[in-house]
């Protein structure tokens, strides 16, 4: 599905945003009030997120080729028929090539789909096959399950690369907001234990990062934009080398007017 994840954002909403984490295999978790204080002024989560951009590469440097299979699962419970500018929204799914998939959005208040692809990374290029439908909630029409096959980039862009990108670019974000003497939202949350590893937490404004000790990469993203969530888990797959394993994406067009509606998908990645 080619930009899956794009034309669901495209139809349903202009942003994406963050789910709160389950830790579920947390061993400890210790909380700090205080700011650690390094050399120079240097705050600790400073230093922390100083340290995931120093150590970051490219995934092509950290392996040459990784094969996985990704499985992600969309579920809808909302009349997008009750949407504002429904009509020049699904103009726009047309004309960028989506009008069959926004068509099945709009024919059924609750949509459900779960689709797969094989994804074999290589030397840096992304390449994408066997795309299939394993279930559906409603039934399709024929063009409609052809549009779904057809734009089939659940994974068509390098994920591990644009989380480095995005903790670098919010960085800098902060780093201008600290020279005009701003609020940053800069902080230290604190740490916990998972897998005999050290994870520390920082917020920075509307991202929260866990970040491993030692090879400074990073374990999971929280991301909230608005009204809408985005929570990201990443999995040792190479010694040191943390990749994504689950997503889970709440989606909300307005809770005002639809306080129930809302469009969640998740994401599994099992790598070979």
């Amino acid at each position: 599905m080619k930009h899956f994840i794009a034309i669901c954002c495209c139809v349903l909403l202009p942003a994406l945003g963050i789910m709160a984490q389950e830790e579920q295999d947390i061993a400890a978790t210790m909380n700090m009030n205080e700011v650690v204080i390094l050399a120079e002024g240097q705050t600790f989560e400073e230093y922390l997120v100083q340290q995931v951009l120093e150590n970051a590469k490219p995934l092509k440097e950290h392996v040459r080729i990784l094969r996985y299979t990704v499985t992600t699962s969309m579920d809808k419970d909302i009349d997008l028929k009750q949407m504002p500018r429904r009509r020049m929204i699904t103009f726009a799914a047309k004309l960028a090539g989506y009008g069959q998939i926004a068509s099945a959005l709009l024919e059924h208040k609750a949509f459900g789909i779960t689709m797969a692809e094989d994804v074999l990374f290589y030397e840096g290029k992304m390449i994408t096959s066997n795309a299939r439908i394993l279930e559906t909630k409603q039934e399709l029409t024929d063009k409609q399950v052809k549009a779904f096959l057809k734009h089939d980039g659940m994974m068509g862009v390098n994920i591990y690369d644009k989380f480095y990108d995005k903790v670098r670019s919010k960085a800098k974000e902060l780093k201008r907001k600290y020279q005009k003497k701003q609020a940053t939202g800069m902080s230290y949350i604190g740490s916990y234990t998972s897998d005999n590893r050290t994870i520390y937490k920082v917020r920075l404004g509307n991202m929260l990062v866990h970040i491993v000790d030692g090879c400074w990469q990073i374990k999971a993203l929280d991301y909230t934009e608005g009204q809408n969530q985005m929570h990201f888990e990443c999995s040792e797959v190479r010694p040191g080398l943390f990749v994504l394993s689950k997503g889970i994406i709440k989606m909300y067009i307005d809770r005002q007017k639809w306080p129930q509606g809302s469009v969640a998908m998740q994401m599994t990645y099992v790598y070979k």
